[in-house]
């Protein structure tokens, strides 16, 4: 039972169940003595209302502060505010600078810290992923869990590496949003739709040649389309920024990948063909 029990715990904590998050916080303590008093409470009604004593009337005790949920203080912005604030920003690292102090996202209230991008900007070939993990929450940077080792592993064996500084061989890397969903749940489309534009000009600004969209989420994101990511991956789309034309390459995820790792020949394919499109440009 002991070993059925850590099994079952190791395989929750692989599918990003590290942590427990209710929409509000309980108060235990205040549980505890509350079932203390019901007993005395019980006693009270069953011997029926006493007569009134003539002293002056306490003060009402202070109401407790409502609780509301995570998403009640964060402010609404619309989506002409959030392409102005975007495009108000002239290079990455004011992109980066004011995501830090942006408070709009809800997932920033649970996430430890931004995790905007990593790579070398300029890079001819940019990747975007789905979401922050844990490794990634922790470190500030994407793709640094064991799905980020992967890729590093398989960007290395087509003849890149995000540490290069080469454009021709570099990568620069950024996710569809940018900061750890709780628990690793996918983002939902209002939070899609906040990092939208700050994704967009990430990649105006970085300017790539070609981009490779790992996953589900970042592909119906960057290309607005509701097709799945094994019936888009591999084939080649466009997507338009700021007038530029880019080149999309849809692919697997790497997670999916450690999942299932007969896709792996699938997703090499696509990552050939990727080298081989900015070999021709």
């Amino acid at each position: 039972m002991k070993l059925e029990a850590a099994q079952a715990l190791a395989w929750l904590a692989e599918m990003g169940a590290d942590e427990a998050i209710l929409p509000d916080a309980v108060d235990r303590f205040a549980e505890s003595e509350a079932l203390k008093v019901a007993p005395a409470a019980r006693a009270v009604a069953e011997a029926g209302p006493r007569p009134a004593l003539n002293r002056p009337a306490a003060a009402p005790p202070p109401a407790a502060p409502s609780r509301q949920p995570a998403t009640a203080a964060v402010p609404a912005v619309a989506a002409g505010e959030l392409e102005a604030m975007a495009q108000g920003c002239k290079t990455l690292d004011e992109l980066a600078e004011f995501l830090d102090s942006f408070d709009a996202c809800p997932l920033k209230r649970t996430a430890t810290r931004l995790c905007f991008a990593d790579g070398l900007p300029g890079a001819h070939l940019m990747i975007v992923g789905e979401a922050p993990g844990r490794d990634e929450d922790e470190q500030g940077l994407p793709f640094v869990g064991r799905s980020g080792q992967l890729l590093d592993r398989m960007l290395k064996a087509a003849g890149f590496d995000r540490h290069s500084e080469d454009p021709a061989t570099s990568v620069f890397i950024t996710n569809a949003v940018f900061w750890r969903p709780p628990g690793n749940r996918n983002p939902s489309t209002a939070e899609l739709l906040m990092c939208l534009p700050f994704v967009r000009r990430a990649i105006e600004l970085a300017a790539p040649r070609v981009i490779m969209t790992a996953g589900n989420i970042p592909t119906q994101s960057l290309l607005d389309i509701s097709q799945g990511i094994t019936r888009a991956r591999g084939g080649w789309r466009k997507m338009t920024i700021a007038d530029r034309e880019i080149e999309v390459m849809p692919a697997y995820h790497p997670s999916f990948l450690l999942r299932s790792p007969e896709a792996k020949r699938l997703a090499w394919r696509d990552l050939l063909a990727v080298k081989e499109r900015l070999g021709n440009q």
